[in-house]
């Protein structure tokens, strides 16, 4: 019998640095000869700045690798080009901030085998260079859910920053990820179609990779922007039963987060920084939320 092929997919735009950083993990990764891998680096540049990392990788690591330019500015379209790209069995995507630990694809072919999920997803866990401040370590803003191992995912909890997929779930079941979510977004919205479509993702909480999270991401104002971020594109996620009355329920949930939130902040920083930047995330995620609601009520194919 045949060994599985496991297809990593890196997306990444000017990130040299980081870019090689995770190649040298790929590197790193072990087999146990029980299956193979290969390498489909996209870069969103135009101008190709992935290109000597990735020449360094293949001349070092002796893992094929293509490598691909997509130069229309869009997550869900650079998502796609790796997913052209992909040869055998299974599609591993991480980020290319990310590292990996060795056993990585290892653990998550086991868990995959042993459920015949279509997708196991593993946590992401921050790694920092530098001494983050206290604030951001007591606020937990860069912790994420941790979940028994086996667990079946709601399409709402999964993302592709870690994740390893069955690519008969691509050639078979003919999904893409949505150009409609250019910036962001466009992997909770395939994880939805999947999981709508009968796929089903189950979690291995012992597949890690780590993210670096770089000073400029240890600031306040990066939270805010990105609470504002994603409560915006949050919406998409449902466009199609956005009726007038969802909306309208949608937006006063919000104004009585955003009401009974901001009254608590001064409370709040009794207790110091940290729970005061939580909870004004959360009221920039319903924020976000409403100024996506109010761009829908002008033109829903892009708010």
């Amino acid at each position: 019998m045949p060994k599985p092929h496991v297809t990593i997919g890196v997306c990444t735009y000017r990130r040299p640095m980081l870019l090689g950083r995770l190649l040298a993990g790929i590197a790193k990764l072990t087999t146990g000869d029980s299956f193979t891998i290969s390498c489909v680096v996209v870069d969103n540049d135009a101008e190709g700045s992935a290109k000597a990392q990735v020449e360094a990788f293949a001349a070092g690591s002796g893992i094929p690798v293509r490598l691909a330019v997509e130069p229309s500015r869009s997550f869900a379209l650079v998502r796609n080009r790796v997913v052209s790209l992909a040869e055998g069995d299974f599609l591993a995507f991480i980020d290319d901030d990310e590292v990996p630990v060795p056993d990585w694809l290892s653990q998550l072919l086991q868990v995959q085998a042993s459920t015949q999920a279509d997708g196991v997803l593993g946590p992401v866990r921050p790694y920092f260079d530098q001494p983050p401040p206290q604030w951001l370590i007591d606020s937990k803003l860069c912790d994420r859910p941790v979940h028994p191992t086996g667990m079946v995912m709601p399409w709402s909890k999964c993302r592709t920053g870690n994740v390893l997929l069955s690519l008969a779930v691509f050639r078979a079941g003919g999904l893409e990820f949505d150009p409609a979510f250019a910036s962001g977004g466009e992997d909770v919205d395939f994880f939805k179609r999947a999981s709508r479509a009968g796929y089903t993702f189950v979690w291995c909480e012992e597949a890690p990779a780590y993210e670096l999270v770089p000073p400029e991401r240890c600031r306040k104002s990066y939270f805010l922007r990105r609470g504002l971020h994603q409560g915006r594109v949050s919406l998409k996620y449902d466009v199609d039963r956005l009726t007038n009355g969802t909306r309208l329920a949608l937006g006063v949930r919000s104004v009585v987060a955003l009401s009974a939130y901001t009254v608590a902040l001064p409370f709040l920083a009794l207790r110091g920084l940290a729970p005061v930047m939580k909870y004004l995330v959360k009221d920039s995620h319903h924020l976000g939320r409403m100024l996506g609601l109010l761009q829908f009520g002008r033109d829903h194919r892009n708010f």
